[in-house]
């Protein structure tokens, strides 16, 4: 909910100042070897219609992880004096590293691992749009346009191939008074191997310095935000309940979230 530019490019410069976000994920807690998530985001406006962002990222679950870079480009469209919309392109250059040593195998010449490479450098790109203005936004967005293979493990027994992934994203914030903010928003997730998810949430916001947030994650979790944001600085928390059959073996998951805003506020439109 904190940084959209996560999910989708065309978000580039779309900040009223320039934020540098540090994250970090730590998923199913309990679990040896379980999959975690840091990255490095950051991105502004260099005219008034043209954004530019990037990100260092690397996710590791067991034997896999992925570590890459990603350079995006944004035009902005203004629609009205109120409005505007994005077009958003990235592309990215990532590892692919399998830890053998970690993989545990019934046969010791298995085929499929023993012949298989343990790095690989794969490029890939994605695509975004992005509808806002200063208190509602909607966006959707594509990664992995390639849908490249993955020729880590011997092809000749496993194929294992980069899917495209769909983000649809909205939220809107509605001021009750000088005081009091509430933000309803939602992610919609979609990757063409047939998986579907959607995150509902609602933030409450005081003063524009804490914020308390409630999410539900289909068939998944349900999650608490907690931050602040002060001059150049916002920080977060969010804790996932479990509430799959995995809750038998897990604690929950935990996320922090630490950014950094240089710059002037600009006077042109652009969200918080």
């Amino acid at each position: 909910m904190e940084n959209t530019y996560l999910v989708n490019p065309a978000v580039a410069g779309t900040n009223n100042s320039n934020p540098i976000s540090l994250h970090y994920k730590h998923w199913w807690s309990g679990f040896n070897e379980a999959p975690t998530m840091q990255c490095i985001t950051g991105h502004t406006s260099i005219s008034s219609s043209v954004g530019v962002g990037g990100k260092v990222f690397n996710y590791a679950t067991g034997p896999i992880s992925k570590l890459g870079i990603e350079g995006s480009y944004a035009y902005h469209f203004s629609v009205s004096s109120t409005t505007k919309i994005a077009l958003g392109l990235s592309g990215q250059l990532y590892q692919f590293y399998l830890n053998k040593n970690l993989l545990r195998v019934e046969e010791q010449d298995d085929q499929a691992i023993l012949h298989s490479s343990e790095k690989l450098i794969s490029p890939d790109a994605a695509f975004g749009a992005y509808f806002y203005n200063n208190n509602f936004f909607t966006g959707i967005s594509v990664y992995q346009l390639f849908n490249r293979k993955v020729q880590l493990l011997n092809t000749n027994y496993l194929e294992n191939r980069q899917v495209r992934h769909y983000f649809l994203t909205a939220g809107y914030r509605y001021d009750i008074n000088e005081t009091f903010s509430v933000e309803p928003s939602v992610l919609a997730k979609f990757i063409e191997s047939g998986i579907f998810q959607l995150d509902a949430s609602l933030k409450g916001i005081y003063k524009q310095l804490i914020w308390l947030g409630f999410s539900y994650r289909t068939s998944e979790s349900l999650v608490c935000t907690v931050g602040m944001k002060r001059d150049k600085f916002s920080f977060g928390y969010a804790y996932d309940m479990p509430l799959s059959d995995i809750r038998n073996y897990s604690v929950g998951s935990h996320e922090l979230l630490f950014t950094l805003y240089f710059g002037q506020p600009k006077t042109k439109l652009l969200r918080e």
